[in-house]
């Protein structure tokens, strides 16, 4: 018997043919990964600015963490108009991305003694600004207490320190990252609320974790358990620093177990969404130019920047480069587009062994974390035990910390007196523009 799905239409054509067509564009638009617009990307930060916010933190996805680590650059550069905007936070490809094969000179592989190629980190110039940077200390002085220094090595100890501020604003900082929903926004559906490691013990995460170890022992449950988590209500206060005002994390307060949601659909699609953190928090880049390219121009404080101060004359501004600012002003029509080329880019990832995360955090355990970064600047005291579900905390100014990355055999001071004032000042701004 004829398969009637291939007999030919009496108008003519071939039904099959037909259904074949349109299941196999339906597969490659389901295939199809479009890249974000700038409204859609900014509608998946949260970013706590009211004086109360609620947040929901979901469960993590399969094989990532409940809150996960990455690596970001804190710098200034030129934004649009031509303004300088301090306290950018810029993605850090040596933190972040996989780590790349070497090549020799003819771009072969190298091998190691096992045979293996040789891998080392991404490469990142923000990163390699402040070890150059680092690099002009005097290392004379090295092993020689402060004390014990006379007057020409104080000198020298005085510049040295002054060198590994300098260089410290180049380094990247650790953030955490944690996945939920805007309960005054949930139509954004999955946003991502990231914030600052505090070396002090003073700083978000310091207040969230208590309040979430609170809530596991108090009702046996996971805080993010769809049926039984719970929403976190966010006090947010002012904090002043060098004349700037920040919004602070205040209090932490957790509410009694919940349904994520009343529309089971909805919850579905919240906890099917497959976005991260990278789909977010993209590198930078301009037109013609990589990620890569990009961070050479912030390293050398050119960096280009999109001048909207004439509405008749709009258009990108490439300091010292003439040639790639013609390029990226000249319009190019290309009617097949479906996506802004000037927009920010994610690298190409591979999910398997680029992701950094907080391994020894569960619902179990939340309590037993510990920071696993030193501050030199002074002898953090332990927190006192959780006795109540509230973690409440005056907002604090940012103030005499030189923060100091793992690699402190690098900074060749000595000490790093009291008195020197914070390379970041705490909480910022952390929209992409």
């Amino acid at each position: 018997m004829a398969n009637e799905n291939a007999t030919p239409n009496p108008q003519g054509g071939d039904l099959a043919k037909l259904k074949s067509m349109f299941s196999d564009y339906q597969k490659k638009q389901s295939q199809t990964k479009k890249r974000k617009s700038s409204e859609e990307i900014l509608a998946k930060y949260f970013v706590p600015r009211k004086a109360r916010e609620v947040f929901r933190i979901l469960p993590p996805k399969p094989g990532r963490e409940y809150i996960e680590e990455a690596f970001f650059h804190v710098v200034s550069i030129t934004i649009a108009g031509g303004k300088k905007k301090h306290g950018k936070v810029i993605y850090c490809p040596r933190h972040n991305d996989p780590k790349v094969v070497v090549l020799d000179e003819k771009g072969n592989v190298t091998l190691d003694g096992n045979g293996n190629p040789m891998k080392v980190p991404a490469p990142c110039p923000l990163c390699d600004k402040a070890k150059a940077m680092l690099a002009k200390q005097d290392t004379s002085i090295k092993g020689i207490k402060k004390e014990n220094m006379n007057d020409a090595q104080l000198k020298i100890n005085e510049s040295n320190k002054k060198i590994f501020i300098d260089a410290n604003k180049w380094e990247a900082k650790k953030f955490y990252i944690l996945r939920g929903i805007d309960k005054g926004a949930e139509k954004d559906g999955v946003k991502f609320w990231r914030f600052k490691h505090n070396f002090k013990n003073q700083g978000t995460l310091d207040k969230l974790l208590p309040v979430l170890d609170a809530y596991v022992n108090a009702f046996q449950a996971d805080y993010t358990d769809v049926k039984r988590g719970t929403d976190l209500t966010l006090t947010m206060a002012d904090s002043e620093f060098n004349g700037h005002t920040y919004k602070t994390l205040s209090a932490v307060i957790f509410g009694q177990p919940s349904q994520l949601h009343n529309d089971p659909i909805v919850i579905r699609q919240w906890l099917d969404d497959d976005v991260n953190w990278r789909d977010v928090f993209l590198p930078m880049k301009a037109p013609n130019m990589t990620p890569f390219e990009f961070l050479e121009t912030v390293a050398a404080g050119t960096n280009p920047y999109w001048d909207d101060n004439d509405q008749n004359n709009k258009h990108w501004v490439f300091p010292g480069r003439p040639d790639l600012e013609e390029q990226a002003n000249t319009r190019k029509v290309n009617l097949d587009a479906d996506e802004d080329e000037n927009f920010e880019h994610a690298s190409d990832l591979n999910e398997d062994g680029s992701r950094i995360t907080i391994g020894n955090i569960t619902p179990e355990n939340v309590g037993t974390y510990k920071e696993d970064a030193v501050d030199i600047t002074a002898k953090a005291t332990p927190a006192p035990a959780v006795q109540a579900p509230v973690a409440q905390t005056q907002p604090s100014v940012a103030q005499a910390a030189v923060e100091v990355e793992d690699e402190i055999e690098d900074g060749i001071t000595n000490e790093v007196d009291d008195d020197i004032p914070e390379s970041d000042s705490g909480e910022y701004d952390d929209l992409p523009f």
